[in-house]
């Protein structure tokens, strides 16, 4: 039998790559000793060190991340995050332990599971390239080789021991993050490694309020394109004003990162804003002026919030009336949150629908019909920033002239070189209006007394149009009896 492919070839391309968009919804809980291995007491004594290759753990509820054997801090963080209404889906967990040299620990009191009862605490921890572990029988620890050396009696309170070594199993004990020994030198090099393995993530927060680990993380987050970070400020320590995280990223003009100050231990303001907000699209919303669930209000003087402000600080206040809510959601440089959360989402989304389009067209011409088609591409990515909220809508103004939300300039052959052309490369102008979010109303009004002398006017002033209508060559009226004429007096 003959092959139809002789009178009839059909060959189909399929031209179907897309570049995929940026994460811009989800958070990272950065946690020293975030000990989410899994591990139990049946398990740990015969964990291996090869267990612990990964820094990171993917969250869709807070209680999978207490499965895994987060405590203390870092699981309180995580529940913050997860208790915002809406729920947002997706948190990451990164291992930060790299940012501390040696960390501390304190017992709890809670039974560790499936342990006899004289077992108070154990712990799993890498050191070097070895794991080691141990068990606290309530005088002292005892384990694998080097053990005892590694785990040693904090002095200056009882119950509390600081661990040379990566926690990554702990029961009975949770870390104490402000007495470990910070590394901050190490802190570029840990979250690095973390978004090496993983980096659908966003926007970084920490469970360590080490003033020196927060400024480290400001630092890594502001050389990134695509990241921001939030940080919790301890408005009760004695050098706030001179040396804090609001004042660090406000000092360096910061537009990454922000920092909600609070007075109160354990109060993870952090995680709870990041998680109520992220939900929402990027440029549909207001860092400010929410509800947060799982945190607690402060009850700053008003002296107290002017100084926050002052560094462009935020807060999450009880304003009366059932009224608690965040204020002002700026970032260190002054700018809003959400506007700078919405120009990196553009940038990417414009990015990738540039490199979809290009991947999938076998050559776009260096003319003006290709330029178009450049152009109309951009605007569609600006079109879905103004549909999600981030861009204004076109506008007349006072004159009547149409001011559009956004605008590409199509260059034309002339302002494109020769040497661009030979090279492929081409320059396309765009801008566009950001579309700000009301956060403060001040309504200005007056309060009158109606009375027989407002209506006595109206009257009057009423006759003297009909007046001047009927009678236009008399008017102005310069005779008084004119006046009293045309008004007379209301029946």
């Amino acid at each position: 039998m003959a092959n139809l492919s002789r009178l009839f070839s059909v060959k189909i391309g399929r031209q179907t790559t897309a570049a995929q968009y940026g994460v811009f919804g989800v958070g990272i809980i950065l946690a020293p000793g975030a000990a989410f291995f899994g591990l139990k007491y049946s398990t740990y004594e015969s964990a291996k060190i090869e267990n612990f290759n990964g820094l990171y753990r993917v969250y869709t509820s807070a209680d999978d991340a207490a499965s895994d054997g987060m405590s203390g801090d870092n699981l309180l963080a995580v529940q913050a995050y997860f208790s915002q209404s809406p729920s947002p889906d997706t948190l990451v967990v990164g291992d930060f332990s790299a940012a501390y040299s040696k960390t501390m620990i304190k017992l709890t009191g809670v039974p560790v599971v499936g342990a006899p009862s004289g077992t108070k605490a154990t712990i799993g921890y890498v050191k070097g390239g070895e794991y080691r572990y141990a068990k606290f029988n309530g005088t002292a620890w005892s384990g694998s080789a080097g053990a005892t050396a590694d785990i040693v009696a904090d002095s200056g309170a009882e119950g509390q021991f600081l661990v040379d070594g990566r926690i990554v199993y702990l029961e009975g004990a949770e870390v104490v993050h402000k007495s470990s020994t910070a590394l901050s030198s190490a802190v570029s090099s840990a979250v690095a490694a973390i978004k090496n393995q993983y980096n659908k993530f966003f926007m970084s927060m920490t469970t360590s309020r080490d003033l020196s680990i927060q400024k480290a993380i400001a630092d890594w987050t502001e050389s990134q394109i695509d990241k921001m970070a939030v940080f919790i400020d301890d408005y009760s320590s004695p050098t706030w004003a001179t040396d804090s995280i609001t004042k660090y990223i406000h000092d360096k003009n910061m537009a990454g990162s922000f920092a909600v100050s609070t007075k109160r231990e354990k109060n993870f303001l952090d995680a709870a804003l990041a998680g109520r907000c992220l939900v929402m699209q990027p440029g549909s919303e207001t860092w400010a002026l929410k509800t947060l669930n799982a945190a607690q209000a402060d009850d700053f003087t008003e002296t107290d919030y002017q100084k926050i402000q002052a560094l462009n600080g935020n807060t999450f206040e009880d304003y009366g009336s059932g009224i608690t809510v965040t204020y002002p959601g700026t970032c260190g440089d002054g700018e809003s949150i959400e506007v700078v959360r919405f120009c990196y989402w553009q940038a990417d989304r414009m990015q990738k629908d540039l490199a979809t389009l290009f991947v999938n067209r076998n050559k776009i011409g260096h003319d003006m019909p290709g330029y178009e088609v450049v152009c109309n591409k951009m605007e569609s990515s600006l079109k879905a920033g103004q549909t999600a909220g981030g861009i204004i809508e076109n506008f007349t103004d006072e004159n009547g002239n149409l001011i559009r939300g956004f605008e590409v300039v199509r260059p034309t052959m002339a302002e494109v070189s020769a040497t661009q052309r030979i090279k492929g490369d081409l320059t396309v102008k765009f801008k566009f209006y950001l579309r700000y979010a009301i956060k403060h109303v001040d309504a200005i009004g007056s309060a009158m007394t109606y009375g027989f002398n407002y209506v006595l006017r109206q009257y009057v002033l009423k006759r003297l149009a009909d007046y001047r209508r009927r009678c236009p060559d008399n008017w102005p009226a310069k005779d008084s009896n004119i006046i009293v004429e045309v008004a007379g007096r209301p029946d």
